[in-house]
């Protein structure tokens, strides 16, 4: 019996861990069929399930095409903040990009949301 408690016990602190970590309000933005050289806006809602203040350091992507903003002042505990997002195609055909956000302290998870779509001429 004890052989398995102290076996689970990794378990349910990685559970815990978890449930305790800051979530975002979506995974993936579709934002359909977009004219090419359009400004496209969108944006995610970053929620603080933790104990303490996070404070997000950096938001990146995969091309030049796309930047994020975001207020620079920490989110505390049980509050959230809104990651705003411009999309500027500059070729055609179909895109899949993804936003990494980076906190401090780091999130258990990695922090990503999916951009696609498609780029009409």
């Amino acid at each position: 019996m004890r052989k398995l408690l102290f076996s689970l016990l990794p378990c349910l602190a990685y559970t815990t861990c978890l449930a305790q970590a800051p979530e975002l309000s979506h995974k993936v933005l579709d934002f359909g069929t977009v004219p090419l050289r359009s400004k496209n806006h969108s944006s995610v809602t970053l929620y603080n399930r933790t104990a303490q203040p996070i404070v997000i350091r950096a938001v990146t992507v995969d091309c030049t095409c796309t930047k994020a903003s975001w207020a620079k002042t920490p989110v505390l505990p049980g509050d959230s903040t809104r990651i705003a997002i411009q999309f500027n195609p500059t070729s055609t055909g179909a895109f899949y990009k993804t936003l990494r956000i980076s906190t401090h302290p780091p999130a258990p998870l990695p922090l990503e949301v999916v951009l696609r779509g498609k780029v009409a001429p």
